[in-house]
């Protein structure tokens, strides 16, 4: 008993000593534990937010090209001015610009340019369908907010994307409005039309706009006497005006770029078709070159118009545009005025430069008052990131001018004769 009770006390001297001695003892567990809290730190401040503007700055296209990218510059010069984007500390935007030449393949590679060597938020503008197409395929991949502001072929918001987004009306809108247009000619003038005629050129814009108006004369029980697609590179319309008139329509519906337009108004004429109403589709009939170029020869020409300096709200706009150009606003170039107001208020609202918070602020919009300069109460986007409120008017060259004459509540002037 004692040897045991010796044992022990040996034990606790020989532990005494080792804790003496300096050894670690073990460290005694909490029951629980709490990961450490990081200190709050502020995101960098933003002083410029980097946009792309996409459009044909050279090749057959440019001219038009220009006059939009200065639509858009115009608005982006207000922003700045008044102050910058004021949710992101009064940041500045710049713009990066992409030339897509008018081509796809070169659309596609600048798209990824901005992207991934620009670092751009967003992307606004095109001008041709078949550029726009796919490049907001592309931007759809990059996961980039593209808010288009004129190509209008009705398969850019009909893929289910999540960034696209299109202020102007897309194809079928112009198309339902043209026939439209038509069927009202008999309580306008006493014309009753019931045999019409297409004439368009053969890209995406003419194609997809072709596809509604024989969608809307049919639900209007007028006759379809004949499609006439051409090259929108052509030199001349001359056979596929003939072919047009050989039909005897009452009307033809046109889908144009600037040349040809001023060629089937030429041709017009001179294939003895004055009488005739041709209606284009808001193509090469909105600038100021093609009255220009055709001088009487315009008179009476009709078309689809976005955008007009004699409608109400818009006079302001206009005089500021044509005092920084020499020019008024186009259709075009005031869609992508349109396109920067709409970025402004999105950026605002977002708060962020992060391109997912910027395209969840774009689907939210609802812009109305001073900032919508088209003819609609109010812009937003539906689930397709299409603007179904885009309105139209019908225009007539009178006097040298592009004139609303229809619909009623928009018409400043009445229909004139269809040519001199």
């Amino acid at each position: 008993m004692k040897r045991v009770f010796w044992n022990v006390l040996l034990l606790i001297s020989l532990s005494l000593s080792l804790v003496g001695c300096g050894q670690p003892t073990p460290a005694v567990q909490p029951e629980e534990t709490s990961p450490p809290v990081a200190e709050a730190t502020e995101e960098p401040t933003v002083n410029t937010i980097r946009l792309g503007g996409f459009f044909p700055l050279t090749g057959g296209t440019a001219k038009v090209g220009i006059e939009n990218r200065q639509g858009l510059q115009m608005a982006i010069d207000e922003i700045n001015a008044a102050g910058g984007i004021k949710s992101l500390g009064g940041a500045k935007i710049e713009m990066v610009w992409a030339d897509s030449q008018g081509k796809p393949e070169v659309g596609i590679s600048e798209v990824e340019r901005l992207v991934q060597q620009e670092n751009v938020v967003a992307i606004l503008g095109g001008y041709e369908s078949s550029v726009s197409t796919p490049a907001t395929q592309a931007a759809e991949r990059l996961k980039t907010p593209f808010i288009v502001a004129a190509s209008i072929a009705d398969e850019i918001t009909e893929r289910g994307f999540k960034y696209t987004f299109r202020v102007a009306s897309k194809a079928d809108f112009y198309a339902r409005d043209q026939v439209l247009f038509l069927k009202s000619l008999k309580d306008l003038i006493g014309l009753d039309v019931k045999r019409v005629a297409l004439l368009h050129e053969d890209t995406d814009y003419g194609e997809s706009t072709a596809v509604g108006q024989k969608k809307y004369l049919e639900q209007e029980g007028m006759e379809l006497t004949i499609e006439v697609k051409y090259p929108s590179s052509a030199a001349d319309l001359t056979t596929e005006i003939a072919k047009v008139k050989a039909t005897n329509p009452d009307a033809v519906l046109v889908v144009t770029y600037l040349n040809d337009a001023i060629l089937l108004a030429q041709g017009r004429l001179a294939g003895g078709m004055k009488d005739t109403p041709f209606v284009d589709a808001a193509g090469g009939s909105l600038y100021a070159e093609f009255t220009q170029a055709l001088g009487d020869s315009a008179e009476g020409w009709l078309s689809i118009v976005e955008f007009s300096k004699y409608a109400p709200k818009t006079k302001a706009v206009n005089d500021k545009y044509f005092d920084a150009y020499s020019v008024d606003f186009s259709g075009n170039s005031a869609l992508n005025y349109q396109v920067g107001m709409v970025i402004w208020d999105a950026l605002e609202r977002a708060g962020s430069i992060d391109r997912d918070a910027v395209r969840d602020a774009i689907a939210q919009t609802r812009l109305t008052g001073d900032k919508v300069i088209l003819p609609m109460e109010e812009l937003f986007f539906d689930e397709t990131g299409q603007n179904p409120q885009s309105g139209l008017y019908i225009g007539q060259v009178q006097n040298g001018e592009l004139i609303p004459v229809w619909p009623p509540a928009g018409a400043v002037a009445s229909l004139q004769p269809f040519g001199k």
